[in-house]
């Protein structure tokens, strides 16, 4: 699992390639955890996202926990129609807000400090 990260307009931006299963699920909690900040706004890119399992959704979850505990914010961007699919039937859909764009998710984000 890999992640790369940018920072725009003072959202934090992770770019999640490929996988979210067993094998990359600790690891995308604990560099996720280690760059959310109090406060933090972040946006979740998942174009590149292929496959997420039941590890990968307890991640996606236990981030958004973190977040809450936090007063920080994740949200999710460019979602591919399959993974779509796998956080509506499991109800994961309920708990972020979904955007067709990074930009539009950013957007929200700065709606959001204002």
């Amino acid at each position: 699992m890999e992640m790369r990260f940018e920072n725009t307009d003072g959202v934090l931006v992770a770019h999640v390639q490929c996988y979210l299963d067993r094998m990359g699920a600790e690891n995308f909690k604990y560099v996720l955890s280690e760059r959310m900040k109090k406060g933090k706004k972040i946006v979740l890119d998942l174009e590149k996202l292929v496959n997420i399992d039941n590890y990968g959704l307890d991640a996606l979850l236990a981030m958004a926990q973190k977040a809450l505990e936090n007063d920080s914010v994740i949200k999710l961007a460019r979602v591919c129609a399959d993974m779509k699919i796998v956080l509506d039937i499991t109800g994961v859909y309920r708990v972020f807000d979904i955007y067709p764009t990074v930009e539009e998710a950013v957007a929200s984000c700065q709606e959001a400090i204002s």
